[in-house]
């Protein structure tokens, strides 16, 4: 069993919120949101709202995906999609911020199941970089 956070909660005057999301995505693409076997409940980062620890089991074949959102005074978005094994490893980490995904850590070849996901959220996205950089450094020189 897998252990993750569910929140949604935000401040007193409204002016900031913060959502965390559990979701699976299996090895041809389908997404759907988890469903926690235990669930108990935890104390959530603002005061309207609630948050949960949650334990669920991953079937084999599927990753976890684990999406954290802040939103700010002026309405931006920004936080991290982390993807993990069903033996709960972290596969990938992707931080967004700016309407951009960059890459963070972890092995690039899962890249696909973060842009699934913000698919899935309708996270509007202008630019995509799941790639390390000396990755891209290096396709960039063999494209001369």
């Amino acid at each position: 069993m897998l252990e993750a956070r569910i929140e949604k909660s935000k401040s007193r005057r409204g002016k900031h919120a913060v959502r965390d999301i559990v979701l699976l995505v299996s090895a041809e693409g389908d997404v759907k949101e988890a469903r926690p076997r235990i669930a108990h409940p935890v104390k959530p980062v603002y005061s309207k709202g609630e948050a949960y620890r949650v334990y669920l089991d991953v079937p084999e074949g599927w990753y976890m995906v684990q999406v954290h959102l802040v939103r700010n005074l002026r309405g931006h978005v920004k936080g991290y999609i982390e993807v993990y094994s069903p033996a709960g490893e972290l596969l990938l980490r992707a931080n967004y911020e700016k309407l951009k995904l960059r890459y963070s850590k972890g092995n690039p070849q899962y890249s696909w199941i973060i842009q699934r996901v913000a698919d899935y959220l309708k996270l509007p996205v202008k630019n995509i970089n799941l790639e390390p950089a000396f990755l891209a450094k290096r396709s960039n020189d063999s494209r001369r």
